[in-house]
């Protein structure tokens, strides 16, 4: 009984082990793929907050050749938010909340892949390759939030087939909305 309690115990203590260290290396990787350059639309973002937060939203594209060009703008709330980061901590502050958006981004497919795969080494391997291929996609601009609710989706869809708990389909109805 106590070789069996003690096998458990390293088994239980290896994945503890293999799972913080992933965490760990996850976090590492997705910073140091961060890149520090600024597409043309985070400043389009910043400048489109400034204008959504003085005017509201008022459905005209205030950047247009046309004079009251009718619009809509899709991601309104990453570009008051990304107004507000300019304003306070400026493009270190762009940075630092991309780095964390690609973090957040890399762990949520680790943990996704984890639960789906039950196998946390190859859930590993495919997150470092996943984060590499997306690696010219990471900037500050909304795609990346959307991606991160992209993968939640995978998995409350994957979670409603495999155990039909309705909650699961209201995770999934909630994430759409978001995303429209």
């Amino acid at each position: 009984m106590n070789k069996m309690l003690e096998t458990l115990n390293n088994e239980t203590f290896r994945k503890v082990l293999f799972i913080a260290t992933a965490i760990i290396l996850l976090v590492i990787f997705c910073v140091a793929i961060t890149p520090v350059t600024l597409q043309n639309d985070t400043f389009y973002a910043i400048k489109t907050g400034e204008v959504i937060t003085q005017n509201g939203i008022d459905n005209v594209d205030h950047f247009s050749w046309h004079e009251n060009l009718p619009y809509t703008y899709p991601h309104w709330l990453y570009d008051v938010i990304s107004y507000y980061i300019y304003t306070f901590m400026g493009f270190e502050g762009i940075y630092i909340v991309t780095m964390i958006l690609t973090v957040i981004l890399g762990l949520s497919i680790y943990f996704v892949n984890s639960k789906l795969s039950k196998n946390y080494i190859i859930s590993f391997v495919i997150t470092v390759g996943a984060m590499y291929l997306l690696r010219d996609y990471i900037t500050a601009r909304a795609q990346l939030v959307t991606f991160i609710f992209f993968i939640y989706t995978i998995y409350c869809i994957e979670q409603f087939l495999d155990t039909k708990k309705i909650r699961y389909r209201h995770i999934f109805s909630i994430n759409v909305i978001i995303n429209s």
